[in-house]
């Protein structure tokens, strides 16, 4: 092998150990949440060259999504995404991968049934936090309403007695300084 073949893979290499350090792992994010159905996009950047997306479902089959978005970076870098809409089930296992043929090079994120089954809207979520504490402040003004009401029969109570003890010890200095 002469010097300039030498170099040209030593190039190779080292652009290829560049692409493997840079390359994000898939990030998946909830785009929409509609009944049944949950929209999910899927990016991944800092790769070279243009690598494919794929969304796989528990089996490893491939789903059908939507188109895959690359971007080019003035680095020459490229970032890819795509979107794809599954079931909300328990059982349903996603995963995002984006990988390199050529390299062998290739970075995946997994996303669970229970998490597809757990994205509730926030507005569901206030809601019943509202009941929750209205239904607390309820029980505890109620029961504060009670010990009032409580309290105050007790201490009636005590002040009758206490001015039925007054008006026999009266009633007894009366009889004993007559």
């Amino acid at each position: 092998m002469d010097w300039f073949h030498s170099v040209s893979l030593w190039i190779f290499i080292l652009s290829l150990d560049f692409a493997e350090a840079s390359a994000s792992t898939p990030v998946i994010k909830v785009m929409s949440n509609v009944s049944s159905r949950v929209v999910l996009q899927c990016e991944s950047a800092g790769w070279y060259p243009e690598p494919e997306l794929l969304w796989l479902d528990g089996e490893g089959n491939l789903l059908s999504a939507g188109p895959t978005e690359t971007l080019r970076g003035p680095d020459d870098l490229y970032t890819v995404s795509s979107r794809v809409t599954v079931e909300k089930r328990h059982s349903n296992n996603i995963t995002c991968r984006v990988q390199q043929r050529n390299t062998n090079q290739s970075r995946e994120t997994h996303v669970h049934g229970v998490i597809l089954d757990s994205f509730i809207p926030l507005l569901h979520i206030v809601i019943i936090v509202g009941i929750y504490c209205f239904l607390a402040l309820s029980i505890v003004c109620f029961q504060s309403v009670e010990t009032k009401t409580a309290c105050r029969d007790y201490c009636y109570q005590l002040r009758q007695k206490g001015k039925h003890i007054q008006e026999q010890r009266n009633n007894q200095v009366i009889i004993r300084s007559a």
